[in-house]
């Protein structure tokens, strides 16, 4: 640029003059950068200890559903067995008393046929 007499402003002037917005706008986004990550440090904090207890609640509740599957199949297995081990004690107790099984067996049909009998009066 030149005055209305013919000399030139200074180019230093405009450029120092930009020069010094962009360190202050470089320097407010650096202050800026700075605060952010002051106030999410200790959400990042939270957030981590949060995920920690849940990770430890899961593991808990998978440790425990386990020991009740366990304990489910334990049970399963006791009673799909209790039939097999009641036929096997009756044979035993048929072989070693047949006179007792039969007369065991005649009383109780004797019982469910008068239970059941239709009575006409």
């Amino acid at each position: 640029m030149e005055k209305s007499n013919g000399t030139a402003y200074p180019a230093s002037t405009s450029s120092s003059a930009e020069n010094a917005v962009l360190r202050g706008v470089e320097q407010a986004g650096h202050t800026l950068h700075n605060t952010i990550d002051r106030v999410a440090e200790p959400a990042r904090n939270s957030v981590d200890r949060a995920a920690s207890a849940a990770h430890s609640t899961v593991d808990k509740l998978a440790s425990g559903a386990n020991s009740v599957a366990g304990k489910v199949g334990s049970q399963a297995h006791r009673l799909t067995d209790a039939p097999l081990q009641a036929v096997d004690y009756s044979r035993a107790y048929i072989k070693e008393h047949p006179l007792q099984a039969i007369g065991g067996a005649l009383l109780v049909g004797l019982l469910v046929g008068r239970l059941t009998a239709r009575r006409s009066y």
